[in-house]
């Protein structure tokens, strides 16, 4: 399947746009999964700890493949031990035997995750060569286990910071957000978790009414009232941050974990590395089609009144009707 590019590939400074990845999944430890990454893309390993690596001197940056909880990777886990009475785990020896039975106890429900640096548009499918090689070491997907919630989040350099834009890029989000659920096949484990919480219904109303026109500091005041968390599937935090400064996030919780930077943060709620037929281009196909519906302002003012129209759902929290209209809205 093809990696497609969307409208704009380049910033309004006229500086090429880049994608950052992030990939969960179980089944490798983490040695593994590092010299996976260095195989495919290069690099030196650096060992930050037994639940942490980074990949340096890549083509593009630094990858990180780590065990994802910060229990581990900040090894507060050791004051825990010390108050049940563990007093000598901080010692090298004993440490070294902790972490090695953690780190294999953690990585069956626990993902492992391997994060990219911001790569350019036009070199991201090479990221497809990671997947098959994850893949062929046997790495584990969402679907492999109850227990296996993982997810791929996309971060895609946003073409402009403009109020208009980033209203522009929520709409067409908002509209096509339905199909987007039905054709990712989320996982019934993934669909009853807080992760993949919808945008309250009056955040939509507002976001879609016609006469919404925001500047920048009412468009993330209004996304702060009605969105004060990570758990969005459209996380703007990162991006307001990026923009507003660090006071943006001051009310968010876990607001340690939201990283300042210019790029929208799409949370898929899905992993499928461990399925032939599952592709970085096919979940990425669908950013893409936001980005085009985002670009015609005209069909999307159309579609915004077909969509307002419409009778909502019942007790479903997807619109499957909406849904099934929604390619011949996308096609040319």
């Amino acid at each position: 399947m093809a990696f497609p590019q969307p409208p704009a590939v380049t910033t309004e400074g006229g500086t090429p746009r880049r994608l950052g990845v992030e990939l969960e999944f179980a089944g490798l430890d983490l040695e593994t999964v590092s010299a996976t990454v260095m195989a495919v893309h290069g690099g030196r390993l650096v060992r930050d700890s037994r639940f942490s690596h980074r990949i340096t001197d890549t083509p593009w940056g630094t990858f990180t493949t780590e065990i994802d909880t910060a229990l581990l990777k900040q090894g507060s886990y050791l004051d825990l031990l010390e108050r049940l009475g563990f007093s000598n785990v901080r010692e090298a020896a004993y440490r070294e035997r902790v972490d090695d039975l953690l780190a294999r106890v953690a990585g069956v429900i626990v993902p492992h995750e391997v994060v990219t640096p911001p790569i350019p548009f036009a070199e991201a499918h090479r990221l497809e060569e990671l997947r098959r090689a994850l893949q062929a070491a046997a790495a584990q997907g969402t679907r492999a286990s109850l227990f296996y919630a993982f997810g791929l989040h996309l971060n895609p350099e946003a073409a402009s910071l403009d109020a208009g834009s980033l209203v522009a890029v929520l709409r067409a989000f908002l509209l096509l957000s339905d199909w987007l659920y039905l054709r990712g096949g989320v996982d019934w484990s993934r669909r009853v978790t807080p992760y993949i919480s919808d945008f309250p219904l009056p955040y939509r109303q507002m976001i879609l009414a016609p006469d919404y026109c925001p500047d920048r500091e009412q468009l993330i005041g209004d996304y702060l009232h009605h969105n004060p968390t990570r758990n969005r599937v459209l996380d703007m935090l990162p991006l307001f941050r990026h923009i507003a400064g660090d006071s943006v996030v001051d009310e968010v919780p876990e607001a340690h974990l939201v990283r300042a930077r210019p790029a929208f943060h799409y949370r898929l709620p899905d992993c499928r590395i461990d399925e032939p037929a599952w592709t970085l281009a096919g979940e990425w196909q669908g950013w893409v089609a936001v980005e085009w519906l985002a670009a015609r302002p005209g069909r999307m003012q159309r579609m915004t009144e077909a969509y307002l129209q419409r009778r909502p759902p019942g007790f479903t929290r997807v619109d499957q009707d909406w849904a099934e209209q929604t390619p011949d809205w996308l096609a040319e």
